[in-house]
């Protein structure tokens, strides 16, 4: 996999175990390098916490086998955020209070981000979050970073997508939360400047169940086009009630439901859904056909788009501590932040002046309970 690793490529992954051989007895000479993972372990997002997790101690896993960084060893420690902004916070300070984590993986949603940001930016940690896409969070300050598009860019691809398919009577329904709130106005302004009529827009607490009166009320309304800023239970839910309640707009969404669990958990009932991803296992970028095999040995699962960022966020932390040839926060904030042509296996990443990234989003569809890539006709 080409990155900018001090080697242009990636060692297979059938020479990982002997480099792991020949690689222990430098490793227990070198210095430990500690990563903290802020995720929900547990709770109602504890599934994209595992993804999250797993991506990230992927990267670890394989920066140490391959040596990426000579004699310095790196060392994941997770804390369980449970996705809230409280314990988020309180992990922050308690990896502040450690004084040996140079940066965070983490967290999930834009809320803890949102509440734990301020801690890492006080105490001069890096903070990347590979998912949270409200546009604030960046603005906490130089140490806050994030390798997933802000909401903006999404919500455009997943707008012009829906102009192009002639939508003019539309419904946004989002979760009850920073993310879901600030992904409904976007898709509401942006339906309004290409001249939809937007029907209403609609909001869902976390861990409601029964959207019943909220489809009877939409369908009243006949929407052609529904665009969603939901987690993956929730639209699981929701697919299968207007399934049963026989209402079939076109569902539209930003990554966030580009999830295997998803499909798991809605089968044939989210069919017809269009959304948009900077990954796809399917793809035929080099990076995506290293990783995803290497991901499936480990876990014996296809990596979801949570896997496949923080796999990223991780590497694109360890890229910037081998380019600043130090430990040194300062210096690899610095040198992240300067970070550009990173290939990685959402694309290719350049990191700009406030710290965004931009990325180039495929167009995908879900057709008989499985995501495939979207074909015009």
């Amino acid at each position: 996999m080409s990155i900018h690793w001090s080697r242009r490529e990636w060692l297979t992954t059938t020479s990982l175990g002997v480099l792991a051989l020949s690689g222990r007895r430098a490793h227990a000479q070198s210095k430990q390098v500690i990563l903290g993972i802020s995720v929900p372990i547990t709770g109602d997002e504890a599934q994209y916490g595992l993804d999250i997790r797993q991506g990230a101690e992927l990267a670890i896993e394989q920066s140490n086998q391959q040596n990426v960084v000579p004699g310095l060893t790196f060392v994941g420690v997770v804390e369980d955020s449970r996705s809230d902004p409280k314990e988020a916070a309180n992990v922050a300070q308690k990896f502040a209070a450690r004084g040996d984590v140079l940066a965070v993986v983490g967290d999930f949603s834009s809320t803890p981000c949102l509440a734990a940001a301020p801690i890492y930016q006080r105490n001069g940690i890096i903070m990347m979050t590979p998912t949270a896409s409200h546009p604030d969070i960046t603005k906490t300050g130089d140490y806050i970073f994030r390798d997933t598009p802000i909401a903006a860019g999404e919500v455009g691809a997943v707008t012009d997508w829906a102009a192009e398919l002639g939508a003019k009577r539309v419904g946004v329904i989002g979760r009850n939360d920073d993310y879901g709130r600030a992904y409904a106005e976007i898709f509401r302004a942006n339906s309004v400047k290409f001249g939809a009529n937007v029907l209403s827009v609609d909001f869902i607490n976390p861990g409601e169940q029964d959207f019943k009166p909220l489809i009877t009320g939409l369908r009243a309304r006949t929407p052609d086009t529904v665009m969603l800023a939901l987690f993956q239970v929730e639209a699981a839910l929701l697919f299968q009630q207007a399934r049963d309640m026989n209402f079939h707009p076109t569902f539209m969404s930003g990554a966030g439901l580009f999830n295997p669990q998803l499909l798991e958990l809605a089968g044939q009932a989210a069919n017809g859904l269009l959304l948009v991803s900077a990954y796809f296992p399917g793809s035929s970028n080099p990076q995506v056909r290293a990783f995803v095999p290497a991901f499936q040995a480990k876990y014996g699962k296809v990596p979801s788009k949570f896997s496949a960022q923080a796999y990223d966020a991780a590497r694109l932390i360890i890229d910037a501590i081998r380019r600043s040839g130090t430990t040194d926060r300062v210096k690899v904030r610095a040198a992240l932040a300067e970070t550009k042509n990173f290939h990685g296996v959402v694309g290719d990443i350049t990191i700009g002046p406030d710290r965004e990234i931009k990325l180039v989003l495929s167009r995908l569809k879900v057709a008989d309970a499985k995501f495939v890539e979207w074909t015009k006709g």
